[in-house]
């Protein structure tokens, strides 16, 4: 192939670096032994080593070529010499393998080739290399951990050699090399490691001659044949070893040279660095969760060969022009009519300067899109209409892009309730069915469902994790912060929509929390029908209540003090009442805790520590709720709620502003509370819950027989679990023993140990360790399942559901007991508790549908955990009972019996 002439004395000879891949790879991967894995749960720990070599291989030496060499195949050059050459090896660990085909994507990424060539080893293809650029003319850098390269080190070929890790390294040229082997010159290295061997490749060399004997005999006699020849003159067991084994030294020789006639097909004079596309670098490594790197290898695209120079600040992203009223409109008509992406963002009422809160009156609506081009800005100004949001210029916008065009948005919800209110008395411009979930993207629900632990999926926040280089300026009053926002969207769309694709959770995204979306927007406008009245005179009764409790708490400490203050309550605890203090800690101030576990083991021995938390208990539920709530009625007499996609990591929704998934379910109070919830007259409060749904799920999971049975027998499924447990008749179960198993059963599936079950059941450790191991003895099936989910997570550094929602356990091989722990929990509980959730968000988005094909005015108002609640007119509580049971239990055939149980009442409470 042509290759450059060789460069004249006054020319400066171009540099190639050249890697060998096996070999840094290795050494990276046993340096970093801390586990480090992608939002996919790859094993990332050998990249992260090798690529932070690699970045310093490029700032240190400039190449103008850089070249990766990977062993291919058996090594079968060399085993047709050797046969037992590297058969002494172990496989190869499982998580540096599967890092091997990813750093070769990376590779190309950045526009390195790599070089592999079948039955070869990474040492030839280097050896080759170094020979071909020698003699075209060019300085070789090879960067290798192993020591036998140093037979290829000449004038113009220097090896760079790690020595610690991969982050102290060593330039070895011919000097250097005779140095380190006292006298063995880069030629002799063969012969050098034909008498001594090597036992990591299996080259036997000969017994009983080690490195310092190696170097000493060939320094005397000049090289390994003048030591063969010799050999008679070497005395005691070493010459007899050596005249013994002279086939063995020349076979060791001829395997440890390096071949430089690999017969591979790479032109130099193209091998140039950088080359690479920036934008295609930062999708490749930010999906794998390398946030600075990313940033420090897109910014060796602006470093040439040359003196090395401070590094740039990465470039400030260049902020399109705004376009406002009719230019904006005419822009935006053009981007939808194009079908690409227009991207949102709503500017919070309140938030402008003259605003206070979302009741002001006639509060101005303003959104913020980008189209790609250019940043459009539009304003409803305050003072407009207030009974008609729908006739301004923002709501005609977002209705334009749901009819016609592609909405993106880091809280589409938001957006479209622009022009579909959450009040249902105010008009909407389009309805849920005109939503098409393929024509919408969320940036926060993308994001989630890739790496759902983490708690801030705002566009800035995914921008810096998927697109750091990518950098906005700091929000001023010309653009703000949700201008920024608007720009982030959509730079995010195409990342995100091929991390999706690749961690293969394309599908959930666009086929259950997309269809999902305007489901929950008709639900946050449809609201729960509330009785202000109701709510009022519950918080006179119970603050009627709290200060006769008070006023009891200050009689029996014999003093008044603020029950409400922990460093008070703390005196009159342990000071006062003198309650024991053993095991107790203080607080940074330096008095005993009051918190909630502290006060419920006190409260076990002393009805006053109970009346404090009974206190506790009705202060609160007084205070978010019932004096909370009538503040938060709209003009439909209806409290809406927002249910929000990417807040609970186990894939559930919940819910905000106001969270009505926190009433307490099983309290006398919260009981009472959800009596307010009442629905208009002539309509019922209709909840159809599925019953025992993690349970069932474990049985299917497990496939143990016997609780498959235990469910499709249709008989109590807790009593006939205590029956196992404790080895008695079905008949004979008392009350505690099916207590007992209840609890375990439940905590079962949540992962929960001994420690557990004995805080919750009160009784000794050694007897919940006892019940935990009968469960499993009755229930094999459920412990073989448990287990393997545990080393699926180690393996995998995630679980899924039965949908492929990811649930990423990244501590699960921590050395910190209780961070695995949780991580192990988490990998146990994620089949069944996400698959549940996956379960009713399918069912949620199947029933208004159905509802409408019925021609039904039943709607759907509220999702609780495994609960739907519907507002149902009278007429219709049959056929939607039906139907809504129909659809729920229909959703996936399992094992065991999937059932939805359907109850009605006048009120959310009377319902349950």
């Amino acid at each position: 192939m042509p290759q450059p002439s060789p460069a004249t004395a006054e020319e400066p000879r171009r540099t190639i670096a050249v890697i060998d891949g096996n070999s840094l790879m290795h050494r990276a991967f046993h340096a970093i032994r801390q586990p480090m894995s992608a939002p996919d749960g790859r094993s990332t720990n050998a990249l992260f080593g090798f690529f932070n070599m690699f970045i310093k291989l490029v700032e240190s030496f400039r190449p103008d070529g850089v070249i990766c060499a990977f062993d291919k195949g058996k090594p079968q050059v060399r085993m047709d010499m050797l046969p037992q050459y590297k058969a002494q090896r172990p496989p190869m660990d499982p998580s540096l393998h599967e890092q091997f085909p990813m750093v070769k994507d990376l590779l190309r990424a950045l526009d390195v080739p790599v070089v592999e060539c079948e039955g070869w080893e990474g040492d030839d293809i280097l050896g080759t290399l170094a020979r071909r650029g020698e003699e075209a003319g060019y300085e070789m850098y090879l960067f290798t951990g192993d020591r036998d390269m140093y037979q290829l080190a000449t004038d113009h070929v220097r090896i760079v050699s790690t020595k610690k890790g991969v982050s102290d390294v060593a330039i070895m040229d011919p000097e250097s090399v005779d140095d380190l082997y006292h006298g063995i010159t880069p030629a002799l290295v063969p012969d050098f490691y034909g008498l001594k061997g090597d036992t990591s490749d299996n080259i036997p060399g000969v017994p009983g001659i080690g490195p310092k004997k190696a170097a000493a005999l060939i320094v005397k006699y000049g090289s390994l044949d003048e030591v063969i020849a010799h050999a008679d003159e070497v005395k005691g067991k070493m010459g007899e070893n050596l005249r013994a084994h002279v086939d063995d030294a020349l076979l060791s020789r001829k395997v440890a040279t390096i071949r430089r006639d690999a017969p591979i097909d790479v032109d130099l004079a193209s091998a140039k660095f950088p080359t690479f596309d920036p934008a295609e670098v930062t999708r490749a490594f930010s999906e794998l969760g390398f946030t600075g790197m990313t940033a420090r290898l897109v910014r060796l695209s602006d470093k040439g060969a040359g003196p090395a120079a401070p590094a740039p600040a990465p470039a400030e992203f260049d902020v399109p022009p705004v376009l406002e009223g009719e230019e904006a409109l005419e822009a935006l008509g053009a981007a939808v009519k194009g079908g690409g992406w227009v991207s949102a963002t709503r500017v919070a009422p309140g938030s402008r300067k003259g605003q206070q809160s979302l009741f002001d009156e006639a509060p101005a609506a303003e959104l913020w899109l980008f189209d790609g081009n250019s940043l459009l800005h539009l304003v409803d100004a305050a003072g407009g209409d207030a009974a008609d949001p729908g006739a301004g210029v923002v709501a005609g916008a977002v209705a334009r892009l749901v009819g016609e065009g592609r909405l993106a948005s880091g809280d589409v919800k938001a957006v479209l309730h622009l022009a579909y209110p959450a009040d249902s008395s105010k008009p909407a411009l389009f309805g849920e069915k005109d939503v098409d979930p393929a024509r919408i993207f969320d940036v926060g629900v993308a994001d989630y469902l890739l790496e759902s632990d983490r708690t801030d999926f705002s566009p800035a926040a995914v921008l810096a994790t998927r697109l750091p280089e990518t950098h906005l300026p700091e929000p001023t009053d010309e653009l703000p912060a949700e201008a920024l926002d608007a720009v982030a969207a959509r730079l995010l769309v195409p990342v995100l929509d091929d991390l999706l694709e690749k961690d293969g959770s394309a599908k959930l995204f666009r086929e259950m929390e997309m269809p999902l979306l305007p489901v929950l927007m008709e639900m946050e406008r449809t609201g729960l029908y509330v009785d202000p009245e109701r709510l009022r005179q519950q918080s006179a009764e119970l603050g009627a209540e709290v200060d006769a409790m008070v006023a009891h708490i200050h009689e029996e400490a014999g003093e008044d003090f603020n029950v409400d203050s922990p460093q008070q309550l703390s005196h009159v605890l342990f000071d006062v009442w003198g309650l024991p203090t053993a095991g107790l800690k203080k607080t940074r101030k330096g008095f005993y805790s009051t918190n909630a576990k502290t006060l419920g083991d006190l409260a076990a021995t002393d009805p006053r520590v109970q009346e404090v938390l009974d206190y506790r208990e009705r202060a609160k539920i007084k205070s978010t709720y019932l004096d909370a709530l009538p503040a938060l009625i709209a003009g439909d007499h209806r409290i809406h709620t927002t249910l929000n996609q990417t807040v609970a990591a186990t894939g559930r929704l919940s819910s905000s502003d106001p969270n009505l998934q926190n009433i307490p379910t099983r309290s006398q109070l919260g009981h009472r509370v959800r009596t307010a919830f009442t629905v208009p007259e002539g309509s019922v409060f209709l909840a159809c819950d599925y019953s025992q749904i993690e349970l069932r799920l474990l049985a299917h999971l497990s496939g143990d027989e016997h609780l498959i049975e235990a469910f499709c027998e249709g008989e109590d499924f807790h009593r006939s679990t205590a029956a196992r447990v404790f080895k008695v008749p079905f008949d004979e179960v008392t009350p505690q023993m099916r207590s007992r198993a209840k609890a375990v059963n439940f905590g079962i599936v949540y992962g929960q140990q001994a420690y557990g079950l004995a805080s919750s059941l009160k009784i000794p450790r050694a007897e919940a360790q006892e019940m935990i191991d009968r469960y499993f003895e009755a229930y094999p099936g459920v412990r073989a399942f448990l287990d393997a989910q545990i080393a699926f997570a180690h393996e995998h550094r995630y679980v899924q559901t039965m949908y492929g929602r990811k649930r990423h356990c990244k501590d699960i091989a921590s050395r910190n007991y209780q961070l695995r722990s949780f991580a192990e929990r988490t990998a146990m509980n994620h089949p069944m508790q996400g698959t549940a959730a996956d379960i009713i968000k399918i069912a949620m988005t199947r029933v208004p549908g159905m509802l409408r094909e019925r021609g039904l005015r039943s709607k759907l108002v509220l999702q609780i955990h495994d609960e739907l609640d519907f507002e149902v007119p009278a007429s219709e509580v049959e056929v939607c009972s039906a139907l809504v049971k129909e659809a729920m239990e229909g959703v996936v055939e399992l094992r065991v019996p999937l059932i939805a149980e359907v109850s009605f009442g006048d009120n959310w409470a009377e319902a349950k």
